[in-house]
């Protein structure tokens, strides 16, 4: 080879590299913004859960107390349970509403990621089986208060309420969990890249 072949495919070798940085530039952001993008829908989750949250002790006071004539103490109950529903959303969402999310140490920010994950997938061994006890107390006083007919329009309307609960719940938690994975699996791409 004489030297202008040799200068020729330095050139082509500079251009090469120059398209290749340029790609991982644009995989890095395009990676970064993914990742805003499944923060910010966790963070409307929880808001939006948290919002139903506060508006259902009010509500609950007027549906269980006025309306059905249940006792006080299973209103107060389902407020607890709504308090301690946006307090997790509140303390489980700061790793996703850090504005400087991306910016740091990515490590640091998937072992975040990662623990708000474990935490979020642990909450169901605290919600269900307290949400299985309310629902249990509502549905017997309720029972306590009605006579045999009321019971056959009561019971299958209680039964599908729960089970569409259930079903909703289940469905928003494993959705957020597929973002928190999708953002954890995001920032291994880009520690692969480097």
């Amino acid at each position: 080879m004489n030297d202008f072949n040799i200068d020729e495919m330095r050139q082509q070798m500079a251009i090469l590299q120059n398209k290749l940085d340029n790609q991982t530039i644009v995989n890095d952001r395009t990676i970064r913004r993914a990742i805003k993008h499944n923060a910010s829908t966790i963070n409307k989750r929880y808001l939006i859960i948290s919002i139903i949250a506060l508006a259902m002790i009010p509500y609950g006071y007027w549906a269980f107390v006025i309306l059905n004539g249940l006792s006080i103490p299973v209103w107060i109950a389902s407020s607890v349970m709504m308090l301690m529903v946006v307090g997790f959303c509140f303390f489980n969402g700061r790793a996703t509403r850090d504005s400087k999310l991306m910016e740091g140490n990515l490590q640091e920010t998937m072992r975040k990621v990662a623990t708000a994950k474990k935490r979020d997938a642990n909450w169901l061994w605290i919600g269900i089986p307290m949400a299985t006890a309310w629902a249990g107390w509502v549905g017997w006083e309720m029972v306590q208060k009605m006579d045999a007919q009321d019971w056959k329009i009561f019971v299958p309307f209680f039964i599908i309420c729960l089970v569409a609960g259930i079903i909703i719940g289940l469905t928003v938690h494993f959705k957020t969990q597929r973002y928190y994975r999708d953002i954890i699996e995001q920032i291994e791409d880009i520690n692969d890249q480097k």
